[in-house]
Parts: structure tokens; sequence; C-alpha cells
């Protein structure tokens, strides 16, 4: 038991080392909510968001958990987990946390969310009525993922965003489903190009976890 639990360790000792290798550093730390902030959309969104066994949980509620650091250029992975309804989403390059608009508004959003919804009678709650950058893995309010990489509710999902100046890069699950160059859309283009990182609590639970950044701002 003890030789197996040394190889979990090592083994879990040596992926992490690679990633700080690769110049990726944990964002989250997996044991409390130091260097984040909880912007509240109403009073008690705060109590909302724990921390328990390395993992970031959010409660049904509102507004989002943000870092007290703004980020320019960068790769962002992290894993996530939605359930039945599941509704959220990362934020990238916020630039005003006092703004009562969405983060969505003011930066930018890569969605998450349950495609398969159903509603009490069994029936698709999406069904017809979604834009292609509503679905799961699209830049929203710009641009929908180019093909469905969702493993479903309950199970771990991975996003890698990479943000280079005008362009926005997401790799869901192992496939790239967004290649976008924000100079091609007159309104993306003015988002801003440096801000804070965001996940939002959408009115449904979300976990998230191996929270990981790399910077590609100039030394």
């Amino acid at each position: 038991m003890r030789r197996v639990a040394f190889l979990v360790l090592a083994l879990t000792t040596s992926a992490t080392s690679a990633q700080a290798q690769d110049g990726f550093v944990p964002l989250f730390n997996g044991k409390d909510l130091e260097g984040w902030e909880v912007r509240e959309a109403r009073a008690g969104d705060k109590d909302k968001w724990t921390v328990k066994d390395n993992l970031l949980l959010a409660k049904p509620g509102g507004g989002w958990i943000g870092t007290k650091k703004m980020y320019g250029d960068f790769v962002l992975k992290l894993e996530w987990k939605i359930f039945d309804g599941g509704n959220s989403g990362v934020f990238l390059r916020v630039p005003d946390v006092k703004s009562k608009e969405s983060p969505s508004y003011l930066g930018m959003e890569i969605q998450i969310l349950d495609n398969e919804a159903k509603d009490k009678k069994g029936e698709y709650i999406y069904k017809g009525k979604l834009k292609p950058y509503q679905f799961c893995g699209g830049l929203y309010h710009f641009q929908g993922p180019s093909k469905e990489m969702s493993k479903g509710v309950g199970q771990w999902n991975a996003y890698e965003i990479t943000c280079k100046g005008p362009i926005i890069q997401i790799v869901f699950n192992g496939e790239k489903v967004i290649d976008a160059d924000a100079t091609k859309n007159d309104v993306l283009n003015k988002r801003p190009r440096k801000g804070f990182i965001g996940l939002q609590n959408h009115g449904t639970g979300v976990e998230f976890r191996n929270v990981m950044i790399k910077s590609l701002d100039p030394q």
C-alpha cells in the first residue's frame, strides 16, 4: 500500500514539475482563495465559493470569482465539471470589476453549458434556441465552437485558452474549437488586451481544478 501511495505521489509531483518547466504556474493553489476575489452580483454570493480537496466549488448563485492580478497575453489551462442544466463560463481580460455590466460585455467569456439540458418533461431546453456562440466552448457573443467536444455533465472537461494580442484560441478536450482574430470583428477588437481572469457562477453548481497559467507577456 505504501508503495502504491508513493508511486501516485511521485507521478503527481512529476506532472506538476513538467507543467512548471513548461512555464505554467498554479493560478488556484487548491487550498484557499489566495489571489482571487469573489465579485458579488447579490449579497451572499461570496458564501457560494469554497475550496475542498483541491477543488474550487461554487454552489448555485450569481456573480463571479476573479483574479486580483490582471493578465495580458497568456495560456490558461483549467478543468471544469457541471451538472444537469449547468451553466458557467470563463472570463478573460475583464478590465473593470466595479461595473454592473456582465464581464462578457467588458472583456470576453468562454461558454460552459450543458448543451443537452432537459426540462422536467424530458424535453431538450435549448433545442433550436441557441445561437452558435452560446454552445459550450463558444466565444460568447462572437463565435461558436467548430465542433461539439463536451464530455457531458458530471465529467471533467478541459480548456486550454490562448490569448495573444488579438488572437483567441480555445482547445476543448484536446481539439481546437475556436481560432479567432479580434481585428476581424469591430466589437471584439475594441475589447481590452489586458484584464482580470474570472470564473462564473450562473445559477447552477460548478467545479474547477488544475487552474494553471503561463504568461506570454514580454519579460
